[in-house]
């Protein structure tokens, strides 16, 4: 929970281009004539972390202009740093009807989703971020960190079939132990299918009797962390995300043993 909320603070920054000076005391606050002294003030307030005191003066602006995108835009920020999430949300589609490319409101909008445990659809919101611009580099990295902490789930009644073959031999080639495996669970999202299709364009994968199939061998090691489960994963950004979790029985191996592990999956 620390990691994600640290997540939207790190991203919910990047929803706010106006510049305010952090106030030494806290004074009473004024009451503003207009628009444009309104948006100063909820700026300072954001900027002393004063997040429901800024929401008054945003609330200002939006009655004499309940379309204000800016402002519909920062106190969807606002609500996401306080803990409404669901009101967040709200706003931000709301925003969306109107300008359905705005880069804060999908922020908003995918920060929300994910502390809501919606996260496919905060994926999807990540991703079409990141075709409007490619080279944003917290969102990669806030996509890549949703990915990572994304359950997974049981591969019983999915598409996939998971076998696992563990192989443990010592240093002279004696056979050791043979364990496998076809308790497993994968990350249910577009992210899989398209390292799946990926997998097909490069040739990985194998058609037999209309079912696809991938196998991949590699070499397990005493001192791996290997306490009972597997995992086929993909490095995004400084994160590690498990597509395919494999449960084994605990395997106890002396520090020259090595272990072949051999993955097969078969699509449906």
């Amino acid at each position: 929970m620390i990691k994600s909320v640290l997540i939207a603070i790190i991203c919910l920054g990047v929803l706010f281009s106006v510049q305010a000076a952090v106030a030494e005391e806290e004074l009473p606050l004024p009451e503003g004539k207009n628009i444009k002294e309104w948006e100063s003030i909820s700026a300072a307030l954001v900027a002393e972390k004063r997040f429901s005191e800024a929401i008054i003066y945003l609330d200002k602006i939006l009655e004499q202009e309940p379309d204000n995108l800016k402002a519909l835009t920062n106190k969807a920020g606002l609500l996401a740093q306080l803990g409404n999430f669901s009101k967040s949300l709200s706003l931000s589609n709301k925003v969306l009807e109107m300008d359905p490319d705005r880069l804060s409101a999908l922020t908003n909008k995918a920060i929300a989703l994910k502390m809501l445990n919606e996260y496919e659809k905060s994926f999807e919101v990540f991703t079409k971020i990141l075709i409007i611009d490619p080279d944003n580099e917290k969102i990669k990295q806030a996509r890549a960190s949703l990915l990572s902490e994304s359950p997974t789930i049981s591969t019983n009644d999915s598409m996939y079939d998971v076998h696992v073959l563990v192989v443990v031999r010592d240093k002279d080639e004696n056979l050791i132990a043979v364990t496998e495996s076809n308790n497993a669970r994968y990350l249910p999202s577009k992210f899989t299918e398209k390292w799946w299709n990926d997998l097909s364009e490069k040739n990985y994968l194998k058609y037999e009797n209309g079912y696809e199939i991938f196998q991949k061998e590699n070499t397990m090691l005493s001192n791996d962390d290997h306490l009972g489960m597997l995992t086929l994963e993909r490095e995004m950004s400084g994160y590690n995300v498990n597509i395919f979790e494999a449960f084994i029985p605990l395997i106890q191996m002396e520090e020259t043993d090595t272990a072949k592990v051999q993955w097969t999956i078969i699509k449906n």
